[in-house]
């Protein structure tokens, strides 16, 4: 239990600063950004930015279907691998393969 002090403590000091910098250069160009994205029919008639989806989505489709590809070759060769040298140790179990030279 705390005992009470002699003197205030102080509390934290509260303000309320507004910005004065105005930088018209960046106010320029977010103009001729707008203009320009008006200009492409990317914004509505409100000005907000109407995304690109479907562009996007081809883009990723594109991209995609080459990774996919890439590792179904991958895959592939992976299994005709498997596939070899399971037939090479079938063929040596049904006609016999004299494995004596490997024993010491």
């Amino acid at each position: 239990m705390a005992l009470p002090g002699f003197f205030k403590k102080p509390e934290h000091k509260r303000f309320n600063i507004e910005p004065r910098y105005w930088d018209p250069a960046k106010e320029e160009r977010d103009e001729r950004e707008n203009r320009i994205k008006a200009e492409m029919g990317m914004t509505d008639e409100n000005g907000q930015y109407i995304p690109n989806v479907k562009g996007q989505m081809k883009r990723s489709l594109r991209h995609k279907s080459a990774d996919v590809r890439q590792s179904n070759k991958k895959s592939n060769i992976r299994l005709f691998i498997i596939l070899f040298i399971l037939l090479l140790v079938a063929y040596g179990y049904v006609f016999g393969w004299d494995l004596s030279i490997l024993a010491v």
